[in-house]
């Protein structure tokens, strides 16, 4: 079975963006982690708002390193009318109808040999892009995916996350890491 990450950045108070992206909650370490794991993906798959998203760079631009990579785009919406919307606007995206399956069917579409952008591996990787509703779903539906959560530290207030009533950003540094039975548990104190 094809490897599939699903990559995904929070704040410590349970934010997966500020201002509508993720960009808001990560860091330079999140950020550098991010891109290791987009050179080594043979595939990325993201949500319809994240393809569309103009501000987005273009994940598979002609002279970026991922200019081969495809980009799989699942959507509950009519594909063909999004794939008409993606090529409009000159991306080499493909929209694709989500189903339980459909992450099977991308999986089992990759070559076996990385691509040449990606970082020497025998398995295939593809990598989830998209906020945590595709990205647990793909959870759900796919045997062995893995989630690479990233814990930013700082409080970040948006309507819906604890302390959403809190009137303050609060810069924090993490001062250990414990285990135990699967759960994390995150010391930190304030900048």
């Amino acid at each position: 079975m094809r490897r599939l990450i699903l990559s995904l950045v929070q704040s410590i108070n349970g934010s997966f963006a500020e201002n509508g992206w993720s960009t808001g909650v990560s860091t330079d370490a999140d950020f550098r982690r991010f891109l290791a794991l987009r050179r080594s993906a043979n595939a990325i798959i993201v949500d319809r708002r994240t393809a569309l998203n103009p501000q987005l760079p273009v994940i598979n631009a002609a002279g970026k390193t991922l200019q081969h990579t495809p980009v799989h785009v699942l959507t509950e919406s009519d594909p063909t009318a999004l794939q008409s919307e993606l090529d409009a606007r000159g991306l080499d995206y493909r929209a694709q109808h989500f189903t339980a399956d459909t992450i099977t069917e991308v999986a089992a579409s990759l070559p076996t040999a990385p691509s040449p952008e990606s970082a020497p591996t025998d398995e295939a990787v593809l990598l989830c892009e998209s906020g945590p509703n595709l990205a647990f779903r793909l959870l759900e539906h796919y045997p062995g995916a893995e989630l690479h959560l990233s814990v930013s530290p700082c409080y970040i207030r948006t309507p819906g996350s604890h302390f959403s009533g809190l009137e303050a950003e609060i810069d924090l540094r993490l001062i250990d890491v414990r285990t135990e039975d699967d759960q994390v548990f995150l010391r930190y104190t304030r900048a």
